[in-house]
């Protein structure tokens, strides 16, 4: 089962071996033709690469590495589902 991360009770939903969601906005930018991601559920999280499969990978590296920072739940292994130019992880 699948449960959005920053939602209530989300840490005891984790414990309990829910999979937690963590959305991700990932933007092109014209300007700089770069791919940015965002996330509003992991904070610090602010990257940018030349290509959508690097930064998919970025993504992917980054989350663990903030979330352990920021002392939320790490996530262990994070799947990126993607729906309408945004990213879930």
């Amino acid at each position: 089962m699948n449960y959005p991360i920053g939602y209530p009770f989300s840490e005891l939903f984790a414990r309990l071996g829910f999979n937690l969601i963590v959305r991700v906005d990932i933007v092109f930018d014209e300007d700089a033709k770069v791919y940015v991601a965002t996330s509003k559920d992991v904070d610090g999280l602010v990257l940018e690469a030349e290509n959508f499969s690097d930064l998919t990978l970025e993504v992917k590296e980054a989350i663990t590495t903030l979330m352990t920072l920021n002392k939320q739940n790490p996530v262990h292994n994070a799947d990126l589902i993607y729906k309408n130019h945004i990213a879930l992880a």
